[in-house]
């Protein structure tokens, strides 16, 4: 099991709560959607519209705002950066720094 399931509720919660939010792409992941020409890596912010939990695999994930006329996307919080500001962004990092450990010590 990759997350411990009361603290990734209790964060999921908090997520919610502050809906709407900012966040930007983790430079891989812009990278990899610019070359797959997804519209979503055109802009460096994103507004989450909504988030969820897609199981242990996939953790939380965020929903993208898509710019008009195009798609949205659903992205692992794992692959998002927040502002060094927000309230929530060293809950966020701990979650991150746990997933990616769990993550390489599974062998994924």
């Amino acid at each position: 099991m990759l997350d411990n399931p009361q603290k990734t509720q209790r964060l999921l919660a908090e997520l919610k709560s502050a809906l709407p939010f900012e966040v930007e792409l983790a430079p891989v992941v812009a990278k990899q959607l610019r070359d797959e020409h997804v519209a979503a890596a055109e802009r460096s912010s994103h507004i989450v519209s909504d988030v969820s939990y897609a199981g242990d695999e996939g953790g939380i994930v965020c929903h993208i705002v898509p710019p008009p006329g195009r798609d949205g996307i659903v992205i692992s919080l794992t692959y998002v950066r927040l502002p060094r500001f927000s309230p929530l962004a060293a809950a966020i990092l701990d979650y991150q720094k746990h997933r990616v450990k769990k993550i390489k010590k599974q062998g994924y």
